[in-house]
């Protein structure tokens, strides 16, 4: 049975309905209030956006606190979250996945589809490693600990902040999403081991049949083709080229499929705002209404690239 799954970004309500919300305009930390779940993972909004993400299932809400563990179960859909210190980076990863994805088959709900990973430092050394290679180490030992097939990997997001911790958190279902790559692309989990001992593991996106429609997840992406980083040092041409990765997307999980209703964009350097948003008002400017879009300061995977973005079509 397909599930009620609701998501949208938007202002904030006075009185929101329970469900996962992430907000960027608060001190990090995870927090559990009755049917909510608060996530503020560190990052830094760039004003005026105050938009708050809201994620809510179908039937009453049935919070679980377990620290590290945050679980906020509906009857089709499961939000859980772990906070923790992100040193050693690579043995929190490992921990907290394994922790994260064992609570989800507990409950019936095995399928992830959707993950979000954000800790400081991405581009430090840590054990002989850049951080981000420890922090796919650690995420690819937990997956494979749990037997987690390649064919199955979640859409993920994974972005550097200036606040300490590890957040992690998750969107799982009771029935599969169907992994999207991109053919513009390597696969991620397919990488050449420079970049990474272990592979990032995750897909392009995933699509998920809800009960209301399709819902494609679009993972962090950027300026790369093939394996490689395009447009060193030019953001406009960065920004472009994200797009048409966005577009690719788009277009293999099928072209029927509504445009996106928001995208978050994350930036290495805010100046670039003006830049990146001329870029993308002319990519939409044929959808009506266009999306909504949330931007954030962030320290993206590899140091070359300036920015990334993800999204829902729904």
């Amino acid at each position: 049975m397909a599930p009620h799954l609701h998501n949208r970004l938007g202002s904030p309500v006075a009185t929101p309905q329970d469900g996962l919300y992430v907000r960027l305009d608060a001190p990090a930390g995870i927090h559990s209030m009755g049917g909510q779940l608060q996530i503020t993972p560190g990052l830094e909004p760039l004003l005026p956006d105050l938009y708050v993400e809201s994620w809510r299932g179908h039937g009453a809400a049935r919070p679980v606190n377990a620290a590290p563990l945050h679980l906020l179960e509906f009857d089709d859909v499961l939000f859980a979250a772990w906070e923790g210190p992100d040193r050693p980076l690579r043995e929190q990863t490992e921990q907290a996945y394994r922790q994260l994805l064992q609570a989800c088959r507990e409950r019936g709900f095995e399928h992830p589809a959707r993950i979000w990973n954000y800790f400081s430092d991405i581009h430090g050394e840590e054990q002989g490693q850049e951080r981000y290679q420890a922090f796919c180490v650690g995420r690819a030992e937990g997956l494979e600990a749990l037997e987690v097939p390649l064919g199955s990997m979640p859409a993920a997001t994974a972005i550097g902040t200036r606040q300490p911790g590890l957040f992690i958190y998750l969107v799982a279902t009771r029935t599969p999403a169907r992994a999207i790559e991109n053919p513009r692309q390597v696969s991620a989990y397919h990488y050449p081991e420079h970049y990474s001992p272990k592979s990032p593991a995750f897909a392009r996106a995933t699509l998920l049949l809800t009960a209301t429609g399709p819902m494609l997840m679009v993972s962090g992406t950027a300026s790369i083709v093939g394996h490689e980083s395009r447009h060193l040092d030019d953001v406009v041409a960065q920004a472009r080229e994200t797009l048409n990765n966005l577009q690719a997307l788009h277009d293999a999980a099928g072209r029927e499929l509504p445009g996106p209703a928001w995208l978050r964009v994350y930036l290495r350097r805010p100046e670039d705002r003006a830049a990146v948003a001329g870029v993308i008002a002319a990519h939409y400017k044929g959808m009506k209404p266009g999306p909504v879009i949330q931007w954030a300061r962030g320290d993206i995977c590899r140091r070359e690239l300036l920015l990334e973005i993800e999204g829902v079509h729904a």
